[in-house]
């Protein structure tokens, strides 16, 4: 299922002309945010890669960047994992700061990775972390994992916010606990924290 078949289910169970289809489609978003904000699933992994340059230690995190699983450096057929400091053994740790050389650490520090020592020559960097999703639109090409493999989750959560917004209290709670029916099977599908509760509700909302 694409967004826009998402957003007219949405339209037609909330029944008001005054509803948009942008108004929906911020709701969508809203709880796209809240999925991918509530833990890391597997469906959000993603691998970039790009190559050192001679001199150069900070290399920018990609613009989906959430949260990291790992780095490695690769050469020809030697594959390296440098470690990772965190930023208060960085301090303690980095010392020649004109170091050259392969990169055997690196820390992350205000969106981007430092790596030491400094590289002596070009390396494949390779990053395997989690990202955000892009931002949905009303296109029938898109493809969302959340909207293909879960789209009764999207339809709850859109309609909940839809019912919300024109204060319309008892469907919203009907759509809500169809969300949280919704959001549970996708955390038991994922694998990922059953025992954390659903019930924080974060998505911003137009008015």
């Amino acid at each position: 299922m694409y967004t826009s078949a998402i957003i007219d289910k949405i339209v037609a169970n909330v029944d008001r002309e005054d509803l948009t289809e942008a108004m929906v489609l911020q709701y969508l978003n809203n709880r796209q945010l809240q999925v991918l904000n509530f833990d890391n699933f597997s469906f959000m992994e993603q691998t970039a890669e790009s190559s050192t340059v001679i001199a150069q230690q900070s290399y920018t995190v990609p613009s989906d960047y959430k949260d990291e699983l790992h780095l490695w450096i690769v050469e020809g057929t030697n594959k390296n994992i440098p470690l990772r400091w965190s930023e208060s053994e960085a301090e303690k740790k980095y010392m020649q700061t004109d170091r050259a050389g392969k990169p055997t650490n690196y820390w992350l520090w205000q969106g981007a990775y430092f790596l030491y020592p400094i590289p002596d020559k070009v390396y494949t960097m390779k990053a395997k972390y989690y990202k955000y999703l892009t931002d949905l639109t009303n296109v029938d090409t898109e493809e969302n994992v959340l909207v293909q493999r879960y789209p009764d989750l999207m339809i709850a959560g859109g309609t909940s916010d839809s019912f919300h917004y024109f204060f319309e209290k008892e469907k919203e709670k009907e759509w809500e606990e169809k969300w949280k029916l919704q959001f549970q099977l996708l955390v038991r599908r994922e694998g990922k924290r059953p025992h954390v509760s659903s019930d924080s509700r974060f998505g911003l909302r137009v008015k």
